[in-house]
């Protein structure tokens, strides 16, 4: 491992300082992104990334610092942070230098395949996606937001109880939102694609799908207001429940900022309902064999047929309760504190199309973008407020598209209302939390 030796000579010096168990972070990354606009380079961004987090006990406490220099000439620096840091730390939680699982799922999220394109072939990608957006129809008449972008990460962890490991990892990404306008009426149309699969990424399919968005809905108008039998597409339910995702953490748990709080065991969503931490998922943004503290990941199903199994922890959380860790420990980077977060969650698809499960409602609305998601929507309550645009569903056909509604409800309550999911997995902008698209009982529209 290449960072093993100064892992080392760190320890060395925090043990010569007073220091206890210790553990060292580091994690180093390459990032590519192009901006297009009208055929040209609009953005062009190539970075290299890289920093060490340390932490350890002195004094009974642990204590952190962190260092964009992975360097010896750093070690000085870090191990007087990490006791300087010690000595203010006056939280009454047990932390923990993990001594490592017994054993680890082999993962393999890095794509040699995606790393052997080059560069123009991304920015080709890029101008021609673009292009056939603006060629599809004579109504686009400009490309809001055209980009492409690519990275590789790498992480390595050691600490003074023997443990070293290593994961390593690249992705994609591309974003295209086009701007339609017909008699003076303007509307915009978006798609993307997330994964580490180079093939997958279609410029037709994206820029199809973006230009089809922006069109159907130049003709859009709002519906009465009342209770509509509701789908939502699979990249608005993400978003959801992205917004939502921290109730599930026993973090939230134990400050009293979940719902789920005492309802291991108990139903808290319809039958129909898996909900899925999968830190195994090939080409997920959250894939790996072990988490922020060195301890092995594992599938879960965090709700089973609509049961509450799990929350997700970390030592520390599950210490308290008791319990084994479910390896989501999380660091926003290596300079981060230990958080708790979801690996890759999704809803578990069902067997049914998107078009068999429209087929089945009489009269209900299909979602596709949902507004305000940050401002209108209480995690804690789930009580959310939420602009929405989509189509008018009759008679198990879709037959218009529909603006300027505001949906409303409360996800706590959404959960036990969802119907079925359809068959089509999409994970959101961030990867990381996915869903089908979801049939839901009713929600209350605000319209005409």
């Amino acid at each position: 491992m290449k960072y093993r030796d100064l892992a080392d000579k760190i320890f060395k010096a925090g043990t010569e300082a007073g220091m206890a168990d210790m553990e060292v972070y580091v994690s180093s990354g390459e990032e590519f992104e192009v901006k297009i606009s009208k055929s040209e380079i609009d953005g062009y961004k190539l970075a290299d990334t890289s920093g060490l987090g340390f932490r350890g006990f002195y004094n009974g406490k642990i204590g952190y610092s962190y260092t964009e220099k992975i360097s010896v000439d750093s070690i000085p620096y870090l191990v007087k942070g990490a006791v300087e840091n010690a000595e203010i730390n006056d939280s009454k939680d047990q932390d923990y230098i993990f001594e490592g699982s017994k054993e680890y799922t082999p993962v393999n999220n890095l794509n040699k395949e995606l790393d052997a394109v080059t560069e123009k072939q991304k920015i080709d990608f890029a101008i021609e996606m673009e292009r056939k957006a603006l060629g599809l129809d004579p109504r686009i008449k400009a490309s809001q937001y055209c980009m492409l972008g690519t990275g590789t990460y790498a992480s390595e962890l050691f600490n003074t109880k023997g443990l070293a490991l290593s994961d390593e990892g690249n992705f994609a990404y591309a974003i295209l939102m086009v701007l339609a306008e017909e008699n003076g009426v303007y509307s915009s149309g978006f798609d993307f694609i997330i994964d580490n699969d180079f093939s997958k990424f279609d410029t037709e399919r994206i820029a199809g799908k973006a230009v089809k968005g922006a069109i159907d809905l130049l003709d859009a108008k709002p519906v009465t207001g009342g209770e509509y039998e509701v789908i939502l597409d699979g990249m608005a339910s993400a978003g959801l429940l992205g917004a939502v995702s921290s109730i599930f953490s026993a973090r939230s748990v134990h400050k009293n900022l979940s719902l789920l709080k005492g309802k291991l065991e108990e139903k808290v969503a319809a039958d129909c309902v898996d909900l899925i931490d999968d830190p195994f998922y090939k080409g997920g943004t959250s894939t790996s064999s072990f988490d922020g503290e060195g301890v092995a990941t594992r599938y879960k199903k965090v709700i089973d047929g609509g049961v509450l199994k799990t929350f997700l922890h970390n030592l520390k959380s599950a210490a308290r309760d008791g319990v084994e860790s479910t390896g989501n420990a999380s660091r926003g980077s290596y300079k981060s504190t230990i958080g708790i977060s979801p690996t890759n969650m999704y809803f578990k698809p069902g067997e049914k199309s998107l078009e068999e499960v429209v087929s089945g409602v009489e009269r209900g609305l299909y979602l596709v973008d949902l507004d305000g998601i940050h401002s209108g929507f209480n995690p804690i309550s789930g009580d959310f407020s939420l602009g929405a645009k989509g189509y008018l569903i009759e008679g198990g056909k879709i037959t218009r598209s529909v603006n300027q509604i505001t949906i409303s409800g409360n996800y706590y309550e959404l959960l036990m209302d969802i119907e079925e999911f359809a068959s089509e997995l999409r994970f959101g902008m961030g990867g990381g939390i996915g869903s089908p698209p979801v049939r839901i009982k009713k929600l209350s529209v605000a319209g005409e």
